[in-house]
């Protein structure tokens, strides 16, 4: 017996990430990797890793379940900050409607990384605009 109700969903809050993070091209060792969720009020809910000496990091997934109604729009706001050498970088900005992984780019990213001194920068996705100053090779689909 499930301890959620039958019409309760998994709901993926945050794809997994890891990514390397640069400082003037070299590793942001130490660097503090801030996520914040938001989707059931307006404070959210955030988690921390640190950068290794590489500068690499990896956030787990994020999820929690819910009880899907057919009249309710869901909105996922995802944002990632980093702190580093005493200033703050917005990394990420993205608004997600979707409830499975890795829907956030629509696939999982390959040699994901973010140069904190790069512009902050809008992507243009097939569901709108998000927010980022990370770069990736390509996007390995999911379920192929």
């Amino acid at each position: 017996m499930s301890m959620f109700s039958e019409n309760e969903q998994e709901v993926i809050l945050f794809s997994p990430m890891a990514g390397k993070i640069t400082f003037k091209g070299e590793p942001a060792s130490g660097a503090k990797i801030i996520r914040l969720v938001k989707w059931k009020d307006d404070k959210g809910e955030s988690d921390t890793v640190i950068a290794n000496e590489k500068g690499e990091f990896i956030l787990p997934i994020k999820i929690d379940h819910f009880k899907i109604n057919p009249i309710f729009q869901l909105v996922i706001a995802q944002e990632i900050r980093v702190l580093f050498q005493g200033n703050e970088f917005l990394i990420w900005a993205r608004t997600k409607r979707d409830i499975n992984e890795y829907t956030e780019l629509n696939g999982k990213p390959t040699n994901f990384r973010c140069e904190l001194t790069k512009e902050f920068m809008p992507v243009q996705m097939e569901d709108g605009l998000f927010g980022t100053s990370c770069e990736w090779d390509s996007l390995e689909k999911q379920g192929e």
